[in-house]
């Protein structure tokens, strides 16, 4: 077993139009040196209570962890090593980066520490449509960013919106020429998703538009030998996100900061737990020194044992995402029988109408599952009148 942590860091350039994370302009919260402190002492106050040592992964998201001090981040990774976990070559060490938020003296800052993968949040090269998003930074310095990551050989993903209002196709396709000049060894290409009367939601293209989309992004980036490895995520054949992986395997991760989440598999069907979205709130629950467990002292709406028919929709949800898909060990391993005879007539039906693909492990999306996923999952969503 393995344990992968995520760092969040709430500071930002400005908020972007479509942002539904907590995060906040950077001159509107507390100095990045006041919230080290926080995190560092939540760190101190819960570590010895986190049974797994070994680390698959550190995450630095937000916010744009970029703009905060690189000794900051250096100090996290530090700290984690002081409380006994262990780092090694295999640790995947990400950080979010925008660009026109790195130099070259940062980057060395984040080599010598052992940050080895970058996560650049580009979106678009178009102006017009950054300009849309709300976002500071253009087509320009996205690719100064890029330029500073490749000639380093760096290991980098790339953060691609679509799907935007009054985008084209013919946008969308400059936007994967310039990507096929980079090659970057991940992609993650995100459909914009806002709520139903949200000012991005106007001009939009339709949804058969979307998926045309999509099937663009996904040759494309097949031509350059990325491979499909999740709904929407791809990589070269060993530069899969180890990080993401533990979300969609029922690995435990650890979340750092103001609302980050956690889940541990054990005990019983696993527990969440997740801090506080409140400054306030936040800075008194990590001065409390649980005495057995991490979430031990956080206020009951802040965790939850999860019951068997919430772990079980987990597990048909997140491992179904992937292209590996849901193997049936892991059913098997986590339930009793009579929980699964719930869920196998489930998997024949979505089988015969097609939506699933029947493997050696297991089960997998089918192209046509994939493109009505949401109502698939629906399909496979279980409650606790069925499930004791």
């Amino acid at each position: 077993m393995s344990l992968s942590v995520y760092v969040h860091i709430p500071y930002c350039i400005q908020r972007c139009r479509y942002c539904d994370f907590t995060t906040f302009e950077q001159s509107t919260i507390m100095p990045p040196k006041e919230y080290l402190k926080l995190l560092l002492k939540e760190m101190k106050n819960r570590a010895f209570t986190i049974p797994e040592k070994l680390l698959r992964s550190i995450y630095f998201g937000g916010g744009t962890p970029s703009l905060v001090p690189a000794e900051h981040i250096v100090s996290i990774i530090h700290e984690l090593a002081n409380l006994g976990f262990i780092l090694d070559k295999s640790t995947e060490v990400t950080i979010e980066i925008n660009p026109a938020t790195i130099s070259r003296k940062s980057l060395d800052t984040y080599l010598n520490a052992g940050v080895n993968r970058f996560s650049v949040g580009a979106q678009t090269f178009d102006d017009s449509l950054l300009k849309l998003c709300g976002r500071e930074h253009n087509a320009q310095q996205t690719r100064q960013t890029l330029d500073l990551l490749s000639q380093n050989q760096l290991n980098y993903s790339f953060d691609l919106l679509f799907a935007l209002p009054g985008q084209s196709l013919d946008q969308l396709k400059s936007d994967l020429d310039i990507i096929s000049e980079y090659q970057p060894k991940h992609l993650s290409a995100y459909c914009l998703t806002v709520p139903q009367g949200h000012p991005m939601e106007k001009g939009r293209p339709p949804e058969k538009d979307q998926l045309t989309m999509f099937k663009i992004i996904e040759t494309h980036l097949r031509s350059l030998g990325l491979e499909k490895y999740e709904i929407s995520n791809f990589a070269y054949p060993g530069f899969e996100s180890a990080h993401n992986l533990s979300y969609w395997t029922n690995k435990a991760y650890w979340g750092l900061g103001l609302s980050a989440h956690s889940y541990l598999p054990e005990p019983n069907y696993g527990v969440r737990f997740w801090n506080s979205k409140s400054f306030k709130s936040y800075e008194a629950q990590v001065t409390l020194k649980p005495q057995l467990s991490p979430h031990e002292t956080l206020p009951p709406e802040q965790k939850e044992a999860l019951k068997p028919h919430e772990s079980l929709t987990d597990i048909c949800h997140m491992f179904l995402r992937m292209a590996s898909g849901l193997p049936e060990a892991v059913l098997q391993n986590l339930f009793s029988s009579s929980i699964l005879s719930h869920v196998w007539p489930r998997l024949d039906k979505l089988t015969s109408q097609g939506l699933l693909l029947r493997t050696e492990e297991g089960w997998r999306l089918s192209a046509q599952g994939e493109l009505i996923s949401n109502t698939l999952f629906a399909e496979l969503t279980f409650n606790s009148e069925e499930i004791r």
